[in-house]
């Protein structure tokens, strides 16, 4: 198994990294909702949707159902994640993507390309960063990356920033806040200085610092 995508609308969403070469999946519903689980090709597929009912036989109006998801994937899966109304937690997983549109994002000791996040904070620790992504419009960002080996780029539109770095992180670093304070290490340069990292908000400070 090489990919693992979930993509879930009311969902409690927990992932993680196993050195098994299968995957295993948990859940337990919470109403009247749908768990599917399908595998297609070299891809496991997990979806969680409410059930629909039908209003006077003709609307369709989603119930409240939700459901807990337990998912262990190989560490070398490539795992993307989609939940609209819950949290996504992940540990010792490589995420193509992350996102999530009202709820939390909390990884520990991850990889990931994009981790977005609309309303809702994203608390990341990743042991490595490969040109990363990673914005909020309504949360704020911590993040903790280990070692670098790509681009960075961090935004949020209402929401502080702070982020950690190695002293192994070759970095170049770029800060800038429309309504709030920058608070950075005494050099904007790390190591050799060979890779961007570019943090940006518009309402919220910004704190960069050594782990």
């Amino acid at each position: 198994m090489k990919k693992v995508r979930i993509k879930a609308v009311n969902g409690k969403v927990m992932i993680e990294g196993w050195d098994e070469s299968c995957a295993e999946v948990e859940y337990i519903t919470h109403g009247e909702v749908n768990v599917e689980v399908e595998k297609s090709g070299d891809e496991l597929i997990i979806k969680e949707e409410p059930k629909k009912k039908k209003i006077l036989g003709i609307f369709e109006k989603s119930s409240n159902g939700w459901a807990e998801i337990r998912v262990k994937v190989p560490k070398w899966a490539v795992v993307s994640a989609t939940n609209v109304n819950g949290t996504i937690e992940g540990r010792e997983v490589e995420f193509k993507l992350v996102n999530s549109v009202n709820g939390r994002i909390i990884l520990e000791k991850c990889m990931a390309g994009i981790i977005s996040a609309i309303n809702g904070g994203i608390k990341a620790s990743l042991s490595r960063a490969e040109s990363l992504k990673v914005n909020t419009v309504n949360g704020p960002i911590r993040l903790t990356i280990e070692e670098l080996e790509g681009n960075v780029t961090v935004s949020s539109v209402n929401g502080d920033i702070h982020i950690f770095l190695t002293e192994f992180c070759d970095a170049k670093i770029k800060a800038k806040s429309v309504n709030g304070s920058v608070r950075m290490i005494d050099t904007d340069t790390i190591g050799t200085g060979e890779y961007e990292v570019n943090v940006s908000t518009v309402n919220g400070s910004i704190t960069i610092e050594f782990v």
